[in-house]
């Protein structure tokens, strides 16, 4: 990004009105933010939501009004080494391109990584025990030594536990803020801020110096769950940040997966209700894995891993699917013998829409509401035609309201 074009993003970014998700649509639709800022009144009265304020606010800052300001945000990304991520660079983390309001921009200090598809956010409390940051530390470790990024929001508790188990294996994690990089909240990571962006990175919509105010924080938590695979709760209040994150998880089709607790614990209602709601129960990091493993080219844990009980991964003999959730082409017809099925038992599939569930189901077992949205079929159509499928043995139902091939 040159200097034209950094300054051109800050204009937009610090025109009142103009959050980070809105200076993405526009830019996204139109082009480019110099673009956006050339634009009449006339033209920008045709902008499908742009308030008359927002209007009035972007005219003046194309006139001229806010240079003191990018001058002084300019000063400060200077001084404290951050730069600067528009939606359409190449290292924009491509899962959050898919969620309906991503921002435009992105404030980063440190290293994306080589491969910024594989993350994984893991969350929780700020008031853990000694139960959660134990189990936190070994499933974090499992899963970065899988290869996966570990994200989370750097609060106390259970993300500063995830982004250290991280860490101390030598492993990418990405902190999102709640706040610009004017300060580092919670102050008491500092520190750990420092150690993230050695190896990983720190991240923002917000402006240099934007405050962590708590309409902020929601803001945040959709850009964990935004730009990751999943998400893990360990524990977690019913009402909590971390609830936020996988509400959002669910909204943009994540997996969602949860650590069980003790029943008579504050910290085990939300964990304990996300399962009641469909979210994957796990006991190990291997019920992650196997779970993510299809998708990626995970690494197997280690046979001698400090993690009590872990066992190396088995690999999935099935086809790769797209990290978008989107089936990746067949480049030849599936080997039916791996299910036990006749050849000619694929012939009876005729129906369009049994062949769309079927083309999905051979990337492995997924569970109904994933498979509405894979397919965006509606959930009682989807139902008549698995029925169907189900009674002619070529699908067959598994716990949980999951469905797989025969």
């Amino acid at each position: 990004m040159d200097v034209s074009e950094t300054r051109n993003w800050l204009r937009l970014a610090l025109t009142p009105g103009v959050v980070p998700c809105v200076s993405g649509t526009l830019v996204d639709y139109y082009g480019s933010p110099d673009v956006v800022l050339g634009m009449s009144k006339q033209e920008l009265r045709e902008v499908p939501g742009l308030r008359p304020k927002v209007i009035d606010a972007l005219l003046e800052t194309a006139d001229g009004k806010r240079e003191a300001a990018v001058n002084s945000e300019s000063e400060l990304l200077q001084s404290k080494g951050v730069s600067l991520l528009a939606y359409d660079d190449s290292r924009f983390p491509p899962l959050l391109k898919q969620i309906p309001d991503p921002p435009g921009l992105l404030f980063f200090r440190g290293e994306l990584g080589v491969d910024v598809r594989s993350t994984f956010a893991v969350v929780g409390t700020r008031r853990c025990d000694a139960y959660g940051l134990s189990v936190t530390r070994d499933f974090v470790g499992a899963l970065a030594r899988s290869g996966l990024t570990i994200v989370s929001g750097l609060a106390l508790g259970i993300d500063g536990a995830a982004h250290k188990a991280a860490l101390s294996q030598g492993a990418a994690t990405w902190a999102f803020l709640p706040c610009g990089f004017g300060q580092i909240y919670p102050p008491e990571h500092a520190d750990l801020a420092e150690q993230i962006t050695e190896n990983g990175a720190l991240l923002s919509e917000f402006t240099m110096s934007t405050p962590p105010l708590r309409s902020y924080f929601h803001p945040r938590n959709r850009l964990i769950s935004g730009s990751s695979l999943g998400i893990l709760v360990v524990q977690a209040a019913a009402k909590s940040g971390a609830m936020i994150s996988a509400r959002f998880g669910n909204e943009y089709n994540r997996d969602v997966f949860a650590v069980p607790g003790r029943a008579n614990e504050s910290n085990s209602e939300g964990p304990h209700r996300l399962i009641q709601d469909g979210a994957k129960l796990v006991h190990s990091p291997e019920d992650i894995l196997e779970e993510l493993g299809h998708r990626l080219k995970l690494m197997p844990v280690s046979a001698n891993s400090d993690h009590s009980g872990s066992k190396p991964i088995k690999r999935s003999p099935r086809k790769k699917e797209s990290t978008t959730g989107d089936p990746l082409p067949s480049a030849k017809a599936p080997d039916t013998a791996d299910k036990g099925r006749k050849p000619d038992e694929r012939e009876e599939v005729t129906d369009p829409l049994d062949k769309k569930i079927v083309l999905r189901l051979e990337h492995g077992p997924v569970h109904i509401d994933r498979l509405c949205g894979d397919l965006d079929i509606p959930v009682r159509k989807l139902s008549e035609r698995l029925l169907i499928l189900e009674m002619k043995g070529i699908v067959q139902r598994k716990p949980g309201m999951s469905f797989d091939l025969a």
